[in-house]
C-alpha cells in the first residue's frame, strides 16, 4: 500500500531538468501547490499579470528578476495547473538561457522564494502517488530515458501509456474475482453437487492465470534484449577478417585492418544498432597458440569474451582449409547454443570445407560474406535478429517486463498460483487454496503499486535522474 505519510507531498519542489552545460534551453521545473505563488515572486511579464492569473497551458514571455527588477534572465514560462500535469499538481517550467550561471542563479532564486530541491525522480514519484500512473508506467520513463534504439523506445512508450499495466492489472482482476468465488464457496455452499461445480469453475479459471503469467514470463526476454541489448562476440583465427567484419557491421572503421596476422591484441567494444536491436559488438584477438606475452594475453580475453557472449560469430575464411586453430575455437565452444557461422572472402577461391563445423553447430546459420564490399553483411544482421527473437517478429503493440523486480514478483506469484491449482487438484480445502491466492495477489500488487512499500519506492526512484 501507498505509504502517504513517509513522503512530503504538501511542500513545492523544483530542480533543473535538463542537462547542466552550455546549450539552447535550459529548463527550470517546479511543482506543487505554492508554484504560481513563487512564479509570481520571481516572473515578469511584459504587461505585468502574474502568473497565478495565467490560464493553463499558457506559455508567457518575460524576465526572471531579483530584488528590485533587477533581470536575471529572459525567458518563457509554462503554467500547467492541477490536475491536469505531468504530476496532477502545479507545475511551472521556466525555460531560459542553458549555462551554469543562469540555470543556477534561477534555481537558487526559487529555493529562496520556499520551494525545496526535489528528490531524484520525485516528479514522477509524485504522479505515482497521485495516481497518474501506476508503478510500472513509473518505471518505462526510465526505460524512455534510456532508450538505445527506435524498438526499444517503442516498446518503452506502449508499457508508459499502459499497454503492459493492462495485462497484469487484468490478471489481478482476475484473481480477485477468483478468490471472492473461492471465499463464497468457503461460506455459503453447503450441497456436494454445487461444491464440485464451483471447484471445476474455480480450477478452470487459475489454469487460465496461470498461463496468463507464463504468458507474460516468457516474453521478458525480449523485453530485456530491447532494452540492455546483447553481448555479440566476434572470434576465430588470425587474419580471417573478424575486424573487417566488424567494421562492415558498423559501417565505420572502428578496428584496426591490417594484411598481417595478430593485428587486435585486446578485445575492442562497440555499440551497434542491428534492425532495432542495441548490440555489443565485441572484436577478439585472433586465437592461436603465441609466446608473445601482449597476444597470449589478447587471446586469454578472447576466450572468456566468447564464454559470457550471448551470441558468437564464429568468422572462418572462405579461401582456407580448416586448420588446427580453426577446429581448436570449433570445440572450445562446443557449449554455446546460438552461433552464426560466418564465412567471410567469399570473393576469393574457396578452400574450406565446412563438415566439421556443420556437424559440431548443425542447427547454426552458415552465411557466406565479403566485409570489403559488404555483401552478406545484411544476411548476417537478418540471421542475429531471427536468433534472438527465435523466429518471431516483435509485435507493434509490445510490452513486457521492464526490471528484474516486476520479473521476480511475476515469477514468485505464478509459484502460489501453481500451489493453488496443486491444491485443488489433491483436493486439499479450500481455506489453502485461498490463502495461494491472497499470497499472489499481494505479490502482484507490488508490481502494480497497490502493496508496495516506502522502501520499494525509494529504491526504483532513487534510479531516476533529479529533475523527472
Amino acid at each position: 500500500m501507498k505509504n502517504m505519510n513517509s513522503l512530503r507531498l504538501d511542500d513545492t519542489i523544483v530542480a533543473i531538468s535538463t542537462p547542466i552545460g552550455e546549450g539552447g534551453i535550459g529548463i527550470v521545473r517546479l511543482s506543487g501547490k505554492d508554484s504560481l505563488k513563487i512564479a509570481d515572486k520571481i516572473f515578469a511579464s511584459k504587461d505585468n499579470k502574474k502568473p497565478s492569473k495565467f490560464r493553463t497551458y499558457t506559455v508567457h514571455y518575460g524576465h526572471i528578476v531579483e530584488k528590485v527588477h533587477k533581470i536575471v534572465d529572459e525567458v518563457i514560462l509554462t503554467v500547467m495547473r492541477a490536475p491536469r500535469s505531468y504530476t496532477k499538481e502545479d507545475v511551472v517550467e521556466i525555460n531560459c538561457h542553458s549555462g551554469i550561471v543562469p540555470l543556477k542563479k534561477i534555481l537558487d532564486l526559487v529555493l529562496m522564494s520556499g520551494a525545496r530541491l526535489a528528490e531524484p525522480g520525485e516528479f514522477t514519484k509524485r504522479a505515482f502517488l497521485n495516481n497518474r500512473i501506476d508503478i510500472m508506467q513509473a518505471e518505462a520513463v526510465i526505460d524512455i530515458i534510456r532508450a538505445k534504439t527506435d524498438l526499444s523506445l517503442r516498446a518503452a512508450m506502449n508499457s508508459l501509456q499502459g499497454l503492459f499495466s493492462k495485462k497484469v492489472h487484468d490478471i489481478r482482476g482476475e484473481m480477485l474475482d477468483t478468490l471472492a468465488r473461492i471465499e463464497a464457496s468457503i461460506d455459503f455452499s453447503e450441497e456436494a453437487d454445487v461444491e464440485k461445480k464451483g471447484t471445476i469453475t474455480i480450477l478452470a479459471r487459475l489454469c487460465r492465470i496461470e498461463k496468463d503469467m507464463e504468458k507474460l514470463i516468457s516474453k521478458a526476454r525480449e523485453g530485456k534484449v530491447l532494452r540492455q541489448g546483447i553481448r555479440l562476440v566476434i572470434c576465430g583465427s588470425p587474419n580471417v577478417g573478424k575486424s573487417s567484419l566488424m567494421n562492415a557491421i558498423l559501417k565505420e572503421s572502428r578496428a584496426i585492418v591490417t594484411h598481417m596476422p595478430g593485428t587486435t591484441r585486446d578485445t575492442i567494444e562497440e555499440t551497434a544498432n542491428i534492425q532495432g536491436i542495441p548490440v555489443v559488438l565485441v572484436d577478439t584477438a585472433g586465437i592461436r597458440a603465441s609466446g608473445h606475452p601482449a597476444e597470449k594475453e589478447g587471446v586469454k580475453r578472447s576466450l572468456s569474451s566468447v564464454q559470457t557472449a550471448d551470441l558468437v560469430l564464429l568468422v572462418l575464411d572462405h579461401n582456407r582449409k580448416l586448420h588446427r586453430n580453426d577446429l581448436e575455437i570449433i570445440d572450445s565452444i562446443k557449449g554455446k547454443d546460438d552461433i552464426i557461422i560466418v564465412v567471410n572472402k567469399k570473393d576469393l577461391k574457396r578452400n574450406i570445407d565446412l563438415r566439421y563445423a556443420k556437424k559440431v553447430f548443425p542447427e547454426s546459420p552458415v552465411i557466406y560474406t565479403c566485409a570489403t564490399d559488404l555483401s552478406g553483411i545484411d544476411k548476417v544482421e537478418d540471421a542475429i535478429k531471427k536468433l534472438i527473437f527465435k523466429g518471431r517478429v516483435p509485435a507493434a503493440d509490445m510490452a513486457s517486463v521492464s526490471n528484474e523486480r516486476q520479473l521476480s514478483a511475476l515469477r514468485n506469484s505464478l509459484a502460489d498460483i501453481k500451489e493453488a491449482v496443486g491444491a485443488i487438484k489433491n483436493k486439499v480445502s479450500m481455506d489453502c487454496v485461498a490463502i495461494y491466492l491472497r499470497s499472489s495477489i499481494g505479490t502482484v500488487g507490488e508490481m502494480t503499486g497497490h502493496t508496495i512499500t516506502g522502501e520499494a519506492l525509494d529504491r526504483i526512484f532513487s534510479e531516476f535522474c533529479i529533475g523527472k
